[in-house]
């Protein structure tokens, strides 16, 4: 049985948490220039130490039952993918609901894990899930209405640090790309949940 000891961050800024941001950030661009090029790069857009490119692909056999492949990693990674047997998909692979939630939960591990380090709180393997509901779109069929992620932290950790974990979080939150972007288009919160 879980226990969720709760925190909602709603993206509230402290000028000490927005100064190590910065710093961390700072560090990060430098260190991370891309110099490979991608087949399916479009040619108008441009790449440099400030801006970075990257592409995913899709391939659809059938109507909405059907079924195809995503491909990422510069074209290196397949991803079997259907649509959501509620939605009368055929389901069985990954669905673009599910694909979405990922994306946010494997930006926001990657982003934590990076404040995690620099603050040094001592958790190696940072663990979370992401739930997301899919409702009515009032424009007509469906959008998803809402996403939380729930980070796992063991409790003597919690315990022992637990303004530190939440300053961790509150960064995270803050510098996560792919959470951003999910956040302009529905309600994403953070919550603990004690392991």
């Amino acid at each position: 049985m879980r226990r969720v000891v709760a925190v909602t961050f709603g993206g509230v800024a402290q000028p000490e948490i927005v100064a190590t941001a910065a710093a961390v950030m700072r560090g990060m661009i430098g260190a991370t220039r891309r110099t490979t090029k991608s087949l399916c790069h479009d040619a108008g857009m441009t790449e440099s130490d400030q801006i970075h490119r990257f592409d995913a692909s899709a391939r659809w056999t059938g109507d909405g039952a059907g079924s195809g492949e995503i491909r990422v990693s510069e074209g290196r990674v397949a991803v079997p993918i259907a649509g959501a047997t509620s939605l009368g998909g055929s389901g069985g692979k990954a669905n673009p609901e599910e694909l979405l939630l990922a994306a946010v939960g494997a930006c926001f591990a990657n982003t934590w894990a990076i404040f995690l380090k620099k603050l040094q709180v001592p958790y190696e393997t940072p663990e979370l899930s992401v739930a997301g509901e899919l409702g009515p779109d009032p424009a007509g069929g469906f959008r998803m209405q809402k996403a939380v992620v729930r980070v796992r932290v063991p409790a003597a950790l919690l315990a022992a640090d637990r303004a530190k974990i939440e300053k961790t979080l509150a960064l995270a939150e803050k510098y996560c790309i792919i959470s951003k972007v999910a956040r302009a288009a529905m309600p994403l919160s953070v919550e603990i949940v004690e392991s």
